[in-house]
């Protein structure tokens, strides 16, 4: 989950390639580079996440590290020193076999995250301090127009341009505080990394849409400047609020162009949550009720700044308005043991249930409602303990004049100007397979009904109802190595 750009709304065009310069309209359409840019893929989920009121399941380290591997001797004797370090691999493949604008297109590419992580007590005599630093380098990229191929906001993931063939993704000072039940940490780092994070189990296709549409956040593994602060009320509740940068263009920059950054507002995260494991009680769960705020301008949905509509007249500037702000409730429970909860296993046979769901208060950007809702089966063999199946229903409802403008934009294109339904629902089908030695592989099938053109607008094409497939491929190759624990 890694390529969302653009901090305000996404800029739309006529038949736009992504980040392609030539594909932009002789009339100036809208703002900076790539429409397709800002794609949901919650990776950053992987990357070490230490806010106290985090999932342990999610790249949970043993408490006991133990390397094994080529690497090992070297990377315990620099562990001991205060240096540690990881590479993870990420593959991405998708295709459209009969949905979206153009069908029977496939796509594919490939993320090495590159991890170090200095501990300040050993290095300095800084008790709970912490400096993290991740790049992430971009190669075996296949067809980056896919955004532009399926046009809907939800369906997939849907890789954006990557005009760098690397990334600073994280640098950051961390410092843990009251028995490290107060955790700040502030650099370039990312909310995704703190907020909202994703209940489901597939990389390919849990994201929620307000955070990178309406909220404005980049690519997870495109860091901005930010701060946030999380403290661990109790062993199961905390509170979280944090700061970070709205850059516009930001898909175009290295991450180390920092005195040639524009920046045009502040995204303001706040968070309460819950969480339990199966070390506390028998059916874990964990909720989040998360807001945010994005005071840089952003376009409107309809209108030019002449009071027309932006989708007949593409040349003209469009009106801005002031900020958005939403709220998203992400949750899970499990409901079902096999062995009814009398048995003390790490990774039972279980069911849980799922949602994310997502409210805009301001009706000038595109999504107004987002909600998804799922099943897991984790863990149906216990001789395979990580695998896992999903269902899973999204249903998204666009902004009234959004559709309108979609509606216009299709037909100065050459379209019908026939109205697009503001509701869209996508029907999920997931799994995840831990193959061995730590690789993962997550296929994802949908079925999207009612479609929309969001991030193609400007094209005489008309989404169509259809399939799409995906996997993800994840290496941990930090591992392997023996860099990292296994």
């Amino acid at each position: 989950m890694l390529e969302r750009m653009t901090q305000t709304r996404p800029s739309r065009r006529r038949g736009v390639r992504i980040g392609t310069a030539s594909a932009l309209l002789a009339a100036g359409l809208a703002t900076a580079t790539g429409a397709s840019a800002q794609q949901p893929s919650p990776v950053g989920q992987f990357n070490d996440q230490t806010q106290p009121r985090t999932d342990p399941n999610i790249a949970a380290k043993p408490a006991d590290p133990v390397r094994t591997g080529p690497l090992a001797p070297w990377a315990t004797d620099m562990a001991a020193r205060g240096l540690t370090f990881d590479i993870n691999i990420y593959n991405f493949y998708q295709a459209n076999p009969s949905a979206g604008l153009r069908t029977g297109e496939q796509s594919n590419s490939t993320y090495f995250v590159l991890s170090m992580t200095a501990d300040m007590q050993r290095l300095a005599g800084i008790a709970g301090g912490t400096i993290k630093f991740t790049q992430t380098f971009f190669g075996n990229v296949r067809n980056l127009n896919m955004a532009a191929d399926i046009g809907d906001t939800t369906v997939g993931y849907q890789p954006p341009y990557n005009p760098n063939s690397n990334r600073l993704s994280l640098l950051t000072y961390q410092q843990k505080l009251l028995d490290d039940r107060l955790v700040i940490e502030v650099g370039r780092t990312h909310p995704d990394r703190y907020y909202g994070l994703p209940p489901c189990n597939s990389i390919n296709s849990c994201f929620q849409d307000l955070f990178y549409i309406n909220a404005g956040f980049t690519s997870p593994l495109y860091a901005v400047w930010g701060a946030n602060a999380a403290y661990q009320l109790s062993p199961t509740t905390y509170v979280q609020a944090g700061a970070f940068s709205v850059n516009p263009g930001t898909n175009a920059l290295s991450g180390y162009d920092w005195g040639y950054e524009r920046l045009s507002g502040a995204l303001v995260m706040t968070e309460v949550g819950y969480k339990t494991d199966y070390t506390m009680t028998a059916y874990p769960g964990r909720a989040s009720l998360t807001g945010f705020f994005n005071t840089a301008d952003h376009d409107d949905n309809f209108k030019t700044v002449f009071g027309t509509s932006k989708g007949l007249n593409p040349g003209a500037p469009v009106l801005q308005k002031s900020g958005t702000s939403g709220i998203v409730l992400t949750g899970t429970q499990t409901v079902w043991r096999a062995d009814g909860g009398l048995v003390a296993n790490p990774h039972p046979t279980a069911v849980s249930l799922y949602t994310g769901t997502g409210y805009s208060f301001d009706p000038t950007v595109p999504i107004r409602f987002n909600s998804f809702v799922g099943v897991r089966l984790d863990a149906p063999d216990q001789s395979r303990p990580n695998d896992s199946y999903g269902l899973k229903m999204n249903w998204q409802r666009l902004s009234e004049n959004y559709t309108q403008f979609l509606a216009d934009a299709n037909f100065i294109s050459g379209g019908s100007g026939a109205p697009y339904s503001r509701d869209k629902f996508v029907f999920e089908a997931n799994a995840h397979f831990d193959v061995g030695a730590g690789v993962i592989i997550e296929p994802v099938v949908q079925y999207v009904v009612n479609p929309n053109s969001f991030w193609n607008p400007f094209t005489a094409r008309r989404a169509k109802d259809g399939f799409y497939a995906g996997a993800t491929l994840v290496v941990p190759l930090g591992t392997l190595l023996g860099l990292a624990p296994g």
